[in-house]
């Protein structure tokens, strides 16, 4: 659906881009693909509210095994960037093992010009709990940039972190997860019953947050990797995230012990955007059951 005027000024405006100084060239495709990237699908908070308080009980998931999954990110029905997220094995901590989970985010060459986003966002969890011990993020979203390393003592149930050169420590809730971290302990809950609600503590922001997620449906979609049951969840957003003011994220995954999130739509101040699984790596996904 192509864009109005009105909306390419607007869309400019929000970022603070004159929309005279675009040569006239590049303002039809230019607006069409500009947007503000926090992570939409895989590195923000609304993310981060999927999954329940109590120790994932289940069969092998594809992410324990490697997995990359791509994804196309969209602002009104146009390609704007990409997302990727992966997981494999991580050297043992502390005599346990673990996973690298990360996301990266993009903006296309185009929006660069403009607006250039670059997110990574990377947790190592425990593999069998699905806890995290560390996350690291750096983002450059126009000329802000950002590192942040948090450091989580599932024991003491305390979470340092580090950024602008300075240290804070904070008290946590057990098994408290972050912002990454808790997709993947989400993905591990065995039964999604629709109409019921699933709770998560979360640590972000230098604070404690207790979400909700409504297991809403089951919805056939059409995928890449072909037409799936999946289920439609509702992230109720209880804090700010980095992209996303305030609103309501849905997610859908596919019904089987995978869990693979194949798309998501939310709002930002500037409209909605969609995230959908694009491609992915066969010999790093497990086959459907």
């Amino acid at each position: 659906m192509p864009i109005k005027a009105a909306e390419e000024v607007r869309l400019l405006d929000w970022m603070g881009i004159d929309f005279r100084s675009v040569p006239s060239r590049l303002r039809s495709s230019a607006v069409r693909t500009t947007w503000v990237l926090g992570f939409v699908m895989l590195g923000s908070p609304l993310v981060a509210a999927s999954l329940s308080t109590s120790t994932p009980q289940t069969a092998a998931l594809s992410f324990r095994f490697g997995e990359h999954l791509i994804y196309d990110i969209s602002w009104a029905g146009v390609k704007v960037g990409r997302g990727i997220l992966e997981s494999e094995s991580g050297e043992p901590l502390n005599g346990r093992d673990v996973l690298r989970v990360r996301s990266t985010a993009m903006s296309n060459r185009l929006i660069s010009y403009f607006f250039p986003v670059q997110d990574r966002i990377e947790s190592v969890i425990d593999a069998n709990g699905l806890y995290p011990y560390r996350i690291t993020i750096d983002q450059r979203h126009g000329l802000s940039q950002r590192h942040k390393e948090v450091h989580f003592d599932q024991d003491e149930h305390t979470a340092v972190m580090t950024a602008k050169g300075r240290t804070s420590k904070f008290e946590i809730p057990p098994q408290a997860q972050d912002i990454l971290s808790s997709l993947y302990y989400f993905r591990a809950i065995p039964q999604l019953e629709s109409g019921r609600s699933v709770f998560i503590d979360v640590h972000e922001s230098k604070k404690n947050w207790k979400l909700e997620i409504q297991i809403l449906d089951r919805e056939m979609l059409k995928t890449v990797i072909g037409t799936i049951r999946t289920v439609k969840v509702k992230a109720i957003v209880l804090f700010e995230g980095i992209l996303w003011d305030k609103g309501d994220l849905y997610l859908w995954l596919t019904d089987d012990e995978r869990r693979i999130p194949v798309m998501m739509t939310g709002r930002i101040v500037i409209g909605s955007i969609t995230a959908t699984l694009s491609e992915v790596e066969p010999h790093r996904l497990l086959p459907a059951p």
